[in-house]
């Protein structure tokens, strides 16, 4: 019984850092499939809508880029954003509270924005690749798929709802971990930056600022992890 009972006190520090090695490994997962399947093209980075004419081969690898996206930034980031809240909730209940609900509606949102591309996006782009397609219209109707799902879904709702939980974090332990307080805030602000650019249709802007993020945001995960597993205050008393 004292061994299944220290098991299942390990379980919510044992679930956060699971999650958080499996967003950062498919994570990369997910970039590198991505980046194959725009076939290292500098014209179609600036404009995914371009991969429309990337043939089956490209087709299969942004269904399996969406998917591994899928279950690395979003599904995980609901667990570690559940174990956060239930550690902070009776020090600052209503921060705790809209972190919480920022983390959720990123994963929900983007979510939707994964799926949505993963099941329709290769179909599109082997529609397209058919004898006698309607070119035209096949091309329009995955760039507005790309427009909803990077711009909209993606680089906008989630840019604002991801820094909303970060952010929140930032405040929660800017007592006992002064340093990961400041980078969370500066990640928050970094999101909230893209999306400005992404509204004002700077693509440069946006796209450079993103590379920043994800570095930080790499860098993070990684801090958290770390912060949680060692039992480093405010986590002491995690379970």
């Amino acid at each position: 019984m004292t061994g299944l009972t220290r098991e299942t006190r390990l379980s919510p520090r044992v679930a956060i850092v699971g999650a958080l090695i499996v967003a950062l490994a498919l994570g990369l997962v997910s970039d590198l499939l991505f980046v194959a399947a725009l076939q290292f093209r500098p014209d179609w980075f600036a404009d995914p809508a371009l991969l429309v004419a990337g043939g089956p081969g490209s087709a299969e690898l942004l269904k399996w880029a969406a998917l591994a996206d899928l279950f690395s930034y979003y599904l995980p980031t609901a667990v570690v954003a559940l174990g956060l809240w239930a550690a902070f909730r009776r020090r600052h209940s209503v921060v705790a509270g809209a972190a919480l609900v920022g983390a959720l509606a990123y994963a929900i949102a983007g979510s939707i924005g994964a799926a949505s591309l993963a099941m329709a996006g290769p179909t599109l782009i082997r529609e397209y690749a058919q004898p006698g397609a309607d070119q035209p219209a096949i091309a329009a109707t995955f760039g507005l798929l790309i427009a909803v799902v990077f711009r909209a879904l993606w680089q906008l709702v989630d840019g604002v709802f991801i820094a909303v939980w970060v952010m929140g974090i930032g405040v929660l332990v800017r007592t006992d971990q002064p340093g990961f307080a400041q980078l969370s805030r500066t990640l928050g602000a970094l999101f909230l930056v893209g999306v400005v650019f992404n509204v004002l249709e700077l693509g440069l802007a946006r796209d450079a600022t993103l590379g920043i993020v994800f570095i930080a945001w790499f860098a993070w995960d990684i801090w958290l992890a770390a912060l949680v597993w060692r039992r480093r205050s405010p986590f002491d008393a995690m379970g």
